[in-house]
């Protein structure tokens, strides 16, 4: 009887690995639940939806897009980041989540800490823009009428802490004019708020594609290293003001993921986001592809949060 149970004993590490193996193997067992902090009907909701079903197909599982939009998605990521590794609930990621946590220092996440990246898919590419009818035909008539007008111009985004939001704010203080920040929870709002002219202006990432090109709007610069493939609007950069937005859209999932569980939800994501879906949907909304696989993703990140930190610190105190 003795001689049984020791052998038990002995079998035990042995049966424990061949049970984490299957669990593995199985994975994904039941549907998978990915996050995103907008509301519905902006590119980053419907770029990830696109995404979310060609990974659903790849992993024998729908992939259930749960919106839980506000706070520049800190409320996403929060509920994010008490979920289980299991790898059944992801978060989709936007330079806004990296950069509120440095801007709201009582966010209930850390995203190094508290997540596992699993990877990137794009970027974002934002802009300022003016309706169609506006007189300010450039940037610079824009900056001009805001240190002559008697009234503080106003401009709309898809939220606080969003990069166009701050790259918008380190503007208008190397140019010396105030502008009043109207935050809404979604890229669609922030259009919709220039639209009926709640706002002079927007600065927001490229869901103002298609009102671009079908002349509803106007774009008079944009946030990007070089000019947005098929516009005319010069760069930041090129017009002499050294700023750049951050920019990531991609997926991370809690703390202490399997590496086994992360390694196929990567390798799905990199394949739906070179699927002709994903691509039509990039182009419908200004995003440019680029793809990074978890490890350089994490560095990414980290190396986003180093450069910034110190700008964001500075915002803060001026606030």
């Amino acid at each position: 009887m003795h001689r049984t149970t020791t052998s038990s004993l002995a079998l035990l590490p042995l049966l424990c690995t061949l049970s984490l193996g299957a669990g593995a193997a199985e994975y994904p067992a039941s549907p998978i639940t990915l996050v995103v902090g907008y509301g519905a009907g902006g590119g980053t909701d419907v770029c990830n939806r696109v995404l979310a079903m060609n990974v659903g197909k790849q992993l024998g599982q729908t992939v259930i897009v749960d919106n839980k939009p506000g706070a520049g998605t800190t409320l996403s990521l929060s509920h994010g980041a008490r979920q289980k590794p299991d790898g059944y609930v992801l978060t989709a990621l936007s330079s806004a989540g990296v950069l509120n946590q440095v801007l709201m220092p009582k966010v209930a996440y850390d995203v190094v800490r508290d997540f596992t990246p699993v990877a990137m898919v794009a970027q974002y590419q934002a802009g300022i823009l003016v309706r169609a009818d506006s007189p300010h035909k450039t940037l610079a008539d824009l900056i001009k009428a805001s240190k002559s007008s008697a009234k503080t111009l106003s401009y709309s985004t898809a939220g606080i802490g969003t990069p166009q939001h701050l790259t918008a704010e380190r503007l208008a203080k190397q140019v010396a004019v105030d502008w009043v920040h109207a935050p809404y929870k979604s890229g669609p709002e922030a259009i919709t708020a220039l639209m009926r002219g709640d706002v002079d202006f927007m600065a927001q990432t490229a869901e103002w594609v298609p009102y671009v090109r079908d002349g509803r709007l106007r774009l008079l610069a944009v946030f990007t290293e070089d000019r947005v493939k098929g516009f005319d609007a010069p760069s930041l950069k090129e017009l002499g003001y050294n700023l750049v937005a951050p920019s990531t859209l991609g997926v991370l999932g809690p703390a202490r993921m399997q590496p086994a569980t992360v390694k196929k939800l990567q390798d799905a994501f990199h394949i739906a986001g070179q699927s002709p879906e994903f691509e039509n949907c990039a182009d419908q909304f200004g995003l440019k592809l680029d793809y990074k696989d978890a490890p350089s993703y994490s560095a990414y990140i980290q190396d986003m949060l180093k450069s910034w930190t110190p700008v964001l610190k500075q915002f803060a105190a001026a606030e």
